[in-house]
């Protein structure tokens, strides 16, 4: 996949998603002098997922000249590979004139496609189905009510366990414990691994303490 980043347009903020590009992908940036920094975090991410990463920057200030070079380059793209996929990085809708004229003459609906960010990009471009459905599931929306609940409950499991092993000889394993009951998704597991991180006998007896504490696992 192609990524055509109007660095001048979308900035920092247009590099979330670094994280998903493959080695197969190619990267361009498009840069002027207004828009000359990056963070050096998302630099690391792209240099090691291995894609090939080029920089092209402005030679001459002038209207709307990036947005040239970009719609050049997406001409240029479709004459070497007519099934290439191809994500302009922007939130100039006049790239939108881009994508009229390639839509009738492209193989496959969204193949090529604009949108803000490199991770909304990938959600929406044809053929991106693995990656999508990782994007798709770090990107959905929580709420921050259950989360607050998940938070007051994991609170309130930390305070009964300190007082279950309080004072027995089980005191010094309270930090395994902890771990044991945050890897568990059900009875089940929690008990199957209790036993294989204690031991049959002492497995057995922590399991039961642990049990009465967290009851809603």
């Amino acid at each position: 996949m192609y990524f055509l980043i109007d660095y001048e347009n979308v900035n920092y903020a247009g590099l979330e998603g670094t994280q998903f590009i493959e080695k197969n992908d190619t990267l361009s940036f498009f840069f002027g002098m207004e828009s000359s920094k990056i963070l050096n975090y998302k630099m690391e991410e792209i240099e090691n997922s291995g894609c090939d990463f080029e920089i092209c920057k402005l030679k001459n200030v002038r209207k709307n000249a990036l947005d040239f070079y970009i719609a050049s380059r997406v001409g240029e793209i479709f004459t070497m590979d007519r099934n290439a996929h191809i994500a302009i990085i922007s939130g100039d809708k006049g790239y939108q004139s881009v994508i009229d004229y390639w839509k009738p003459r492209l193989l496959v609906p969204n193949q090529l496609v604009r949108a803000k960010t490199i991770a909304k990009a990938i959600k929406m471009v044809n053929g991106e189905g693995k990656r999508k459905v990782i994007i798709n599931d770090k990107m959905k929306l929580l709420d921050l009510q259950l989360e607050h609940a998940k938070y007051e409950e994991r609170k309130r499991i930390v305070i009964a366990l300190n007082m279950a092993f309080a004072n027995t000889e089980y005191e010094s394993l309270l930090p395994q414990i902890y771990e044991v009951v945050k890897a568990a998704s059900g009875l089940r597991i929690l008990y199957l691994n209790s036993l294989k991180s204690f031991g049959k006998k002492r497995g057995t007896e922590i399991y039961r303490q642990i049990k009465e504490c967290v009851v809603n696992l």
